[in-house]
């Protein structure tokens, strides 16, 4: 009697990875929503994989690292201030591209500076140096120089490390002389601190004991003040007669100042556990936190133990919370327009190389988010190239690699093992793209197949680009190229269709696991599908 055909089956894997990255659970313990690995990636808005943007140095530089930025307001157009060395740099944005100008000699000896603007004016803190202010239509100086300053109470110089424009009041802590008292300035005048100008203290010796001020940021309508241990909550801070403290948060502090950003009514920081939330909801009284980076936290832990720089910004239309480890070269994405089943971000990582890599972000009206790097440059976020600029309308176009891996698949057949016979992908995009796929079986440690294709065939020539001017990109990786010589280039891929690759498969396995990387040419794609055909195999 003739034995009946095994069928072949199929298991889409549609929703590979949506949740993001997870370092911290065992990857058997998983399923094929999590990744172990997610390198340069981002996220569509129907939660496919796909390519992060590349960076566009600019031919703006300041000769020493952009350590810190901010974008500001002078009548009616916008400027970008950046701390570069010892100086205070600026840039008109009616072009991105307009040279640094050294608008002031700070004299301290360090860029790392925090930005806040208050009202038309925009202040300027960091530890142990003298505070700055720019006064709109005129120039930067220090506090002190101005006339009509007044010191703080208690204090001999004005110094802090951290401040805030809020309620019509300049907010200053980490005065090194007192880092653990919070002082505020005159109404609408952030140069006058005496007590006989209407300044004043908040002294936290008596709410959290020993511990230093970090940040301070506006929550909810309150005062969130964050020590390394602490964090205190005061209500009312519009009316100084009644400021209250509401609410204090001991044992888990803030370890760095820029690692703060305002996420709608929220506020997400960076612990020595983790980043972590703070929030209030209507039907609590006392204020709950909860840890946005369980799924990474060993190695979060030991990035914040390895580094003691660290900067921050929000891509508020894209909905993205950057968290960059300058030391280390890693910046951690979390996506907070999606939550997953641990009731967290989902997280990506982005790695850049070394002349690259951030010493600041920020997140402009203008631009969307800016790059401030090692080598002096600023550099935008756009393109699927990584572009160098050397001088002389010259630029060169780098490749990045994407690169993400599935945790280990169960096929689900019992005690049975499958006979594999197919993988089939759908991509969108990303023509020219070379791609390399790698399949794991039965927790072996070497591929059984690693084949390498490109995801559409390179187009014949130059692709056509809009744009009437050379500066944005070119085809060619590892390219120098001149306006002279290719006079139009693209801020888009011009091919955004669906290919679909079938790669034949063969041997038995219970497990799989999958590694996929690409080598950015230029174009944006994403990974639309992905499914697996297989037969029933042997009993184990």
């Amino acid at each position: 009697m003739a034995l009946e055909a095994k069928q072949i089956q199929s298991v889409s894997l549609d929703t590979i990875g949506v949740n993001g990255l997870d370092t911290q659970t065992t990857a058997t313990a998983l399923g094929p929503n999590w990744f172990i690995k997610a390198d340069n990636i981002v996220y569509t808005e129907g939660g496919k994989v796909a390519f992060r943007k590349g960076l566009k140095q600019g031919t703006l530089t300041g000769g020493a690292k952009v350590g810190s930025m901010v974008e500001h307001t002078v009548g009616a157009s916008k400027k970008i201030f950046g701390g570069v060395g010892s100086n205070i740099y600026e840039i008109d944005l009616s072009d991105k591209d307009n040279a640094w100008t050294n608008a002031f000699a700070t004299g301290a000896s360090s860029s790392d500076w925090q930005f806040k603007n208050f009202n038309t004016d925009l202040l300027a803190a960091q530890a142990s140096s003298d505070c700055l202010i720019y006064k709109t239509a005129t120039s930067w100086s220090k506090i002190k120089d101005v006339t009509g300053y007044s010191v703080p109470p208690g204090v001999s110089t004005f110094n802090p490390s951290c401040m805030l424009g809020f309620y019509g009041r300049a907010w200053a802590g980490g005065i090194s002389e007192e880092n653990d008292v919070l002082y505020y300035s005159k109404l609408l005048d952030p140069t006058k601190w005496a007590s006989s100008d209407n300044g004043g203290i908040i002294d936290l010796k008596s709410v959290w004991g020993q511990d230093e001020i970090i940040a301070i940021e506006a929550f909810a309508g309150k005062l969130a003040i964050f020590g390394k241990e602490n964090i205190a909550i005061y209500n009312s801070p519009d009316i100084i007669g009644s400021i209250a403290l509401d609410e204090v948060i001991q044992g888990i502090g803030c370890v760095s100042r820029d690692s703060i950003q305002s996420i709608g009514d929220d506020l997400y920081f960076l612990s020595d556990t983790g980043v972590r939330s703070l929030y209030r909801t209507a039907q609590l009284d006392k204020l709950p936190l909860t840890e946005k980076s369980v799924t990474i936290k060993d190695e979060l832990i030991a990035n914040i133990n390895g580094s003691t720089n660290v900067k921050s910004s929000f891509m508020l239309n894209e909905g993205l919370y950057l968290l960059s480890f300058v030391d280390r070269n890693v910046t951690y994405v979390f996506d907070t327009t999606f939550k997953t089943e641990k009731e967290t971000p989902r997280i990506s990582k982005w790695n850049f190389a070394d002349n690259r890599q951030p010493a600041s972000l920020t997140y402009t009206e203008t631009y969307g988010l800016l790059v401030g790097q090692q080598s002096g440059r600023v550099a935008t976020y756009e393109g699927y190239y990584d572009v160098d600029y050397s001088g002389s309308s010259v630029y060169t176009y780098n490749s990045y690699t994407v690169n993400f891996s599935t945790v280990w698949i169960d096929l689900g057949q019992g005690i049975q093992s499958s006979i594999l016979k197919r993988l089939v992908m759908v991509v969108a995009g990303g023509q020219g793209t070379d791609v390399g796929i790698r399949l794991y079986k039965d927790f072996e440690m070497i591929p059984k197949i690693s084949p390498t294709f490109k995801l559409n065939p390179t187009l014949s020539g130059e692709p056509s680009y809009w744009g009437a001017t050379f500066a944005k990109y070119g085809p060619l990786t590892g390219h120098t190229h001149t306006a002279a010589t290719h006079p139009a280039a693209s801020k888009y891929a011009p091919l955004h269709g669906f290919k679909e690759r079938s790669i034949p498969l063969a041997g038995n396995a219970k497990y799989i696991r999958l590694e996929w990387d690409a080598v950015t040419k230029g174009y944006k794609a994403s990974l639309q599908s992905l499914s697996l055909l297989f037969k029933q195999g042997k009993i184990l």
